[in-house]
């Protein structure tokens, strides 16, 4: 369960780029069955539109935006942040069958806690996604 001082996921990316390249960041990964229309996204924030007032299209947006240096980092925000609420999730159905007798799902949550309690005594402990990139660095040139 998320602790009241965290983040949420917004307010991540908006550390590290334009609140309407938050938007948009959010939008393109979420699922299209489920966000928003194009259209509804463009009236966030003027930025979506040219000067003709006219909405910027879908493939000028995701062939300019998303090789900024700040989207890049946002990109790395979301995949954490989608990859800890995926995990937070997994494990609070696993201890719910725990608690109604499932031996499996008891012993993964045992292991699991054994794992987190020994990553919040390691601080050096890093996330996959910051080892896998470590050293990267992408140049829009």
């Amino acid at each position: 369960m998320a602790k009241l001082s965290e983040k949420s996921l917004n307010q991540k990316l908006c550390e590290v780029m334009k609140p309407y390249l938050a938007a948009y960041l959010t939008w393109y990964y979420a699922d299209p069955d489920q966000r928003c229309s194009w259209d509804e996204l463009c009236n966030y924030d003027q930025n979506f539109k040219q000067k003709s007032g006219e909405n910027k299209t879908e493939e000028f947006c995701e062939t300019n935006w998303l090789i900024r240096d700040d989207v890049q980092k946002g990109m790395i925000i979301y995949m954490q942040h989608m990859k800890r609420y995926n995990f937070m999730k997994r494990y609070q159905e696993m201890n719910k069958k725990a608690l109604r007798g499932d031996v499996n799902s008891a012993k993964y949550v045992d292991e699991m806690d054994k794992i987190l309690d020994k990553m919040s005594v390691d601080k050096s402990t890093e996330d996959e996604i910051g080892k896998l990139l470590q050293g990267v660095n992408i140049n829009v040139n």
